[in-house]
């Protein structure tokens, strides 16, 4: 009868540098890659350091829940840090909404730094504004927006933007906003936009169309 002999299992992940781990965690829900933390030692500080963020409410009953976990990731991030390459936020659909958390989270990123910047109100939260300081972010190069309003009172400066995608975004009642903020992306390249509106002068209170569908890509 031939010996049986066991295979020892390698942890093959675990000896990759830091930042190879991080890279793979970047493409996780950050929900996800916190759960790694309890692996070993060695992984539970390293979705800390990952520069790409990614929450979503859809997994949480209550708001409060999701704003804790938001809250405390950021807190627990290195300053020292370089500035996020990319930070993703869907909300809406848990319990106990609160439009003033979702400004403090954008203003806590900004002061960290990004780049690029996906933000998805679901359902749609046409009454929602973003904070002024996100049309003024010099590192910005790409946007990507939807189901919100932008605030037509705000300067536009996107040095760096590339990359802007609008989907059912309000402009309030300024027909001019929607140029002036291309006017402020003097190197823009990639455009897409559908169900741009205005809100209705008269007393119905209903938004009206802007645009449809546009979808460009401009070579410089």
């Amino acid at each position: 009868m031939s010996s049986q002999h066991s295979i020892p299992t390698v942890d093959r992940v675990s000896v990759l540098p830091d930042s190879v781990i991080c890279h793979i965690l970047s493409f996780l829900p950050t929900k996800e890659s916190a759960a790694t933390s309890i692996l070993s030692k060695r992984w539970n500080p390293l979705w800390l350091s990952v520069l790409t963020l990614d929450f979503d409410d859809q997994n949480f009953t209550e708001f409060s829940t999701f704003r804790h976990f938001v809250y405390s990731v950021i807190a627990l991030r290195n300053i020292t840090l370089q500035t996020i390459q990319s930070f993703r936020l869907k909300c809406g659909n848990s319990s106990g909404f609160n439009p003033h958390d979702v400004k403090r989270f954008i203003h806590a990123i900004f002061q960290r730094g990004i780049q690029n910047l996906n933000l998805e109100m679901s359902p749609f939260k046409l009454g929602f504004k973003l904070p002024h300081c996100v049309f003024s972010c010099s590192n910005l190069t790409a946007l990507k927006l939807k189901g919100l309003a932008i605030d037509y009172s705000c300067d536009f400066n996107f040095p760096l933007l590339k990359t802007l995608h609008l989907y059912t975004i309000s402009f309030g009642r300024d027909r001019d906003c929607f140029l002036r903020l291309l006017k402020g992306c003097p190197i823009l390249e990639d455009l897409e936009t559908k169900d741009l509106l205005l809100h209705s002068s008269n007393s119905t209170g209903m938004y009206v169309s802007l645009f449809n569908v546009v979808s460009v890509n401009i070579l410089n």
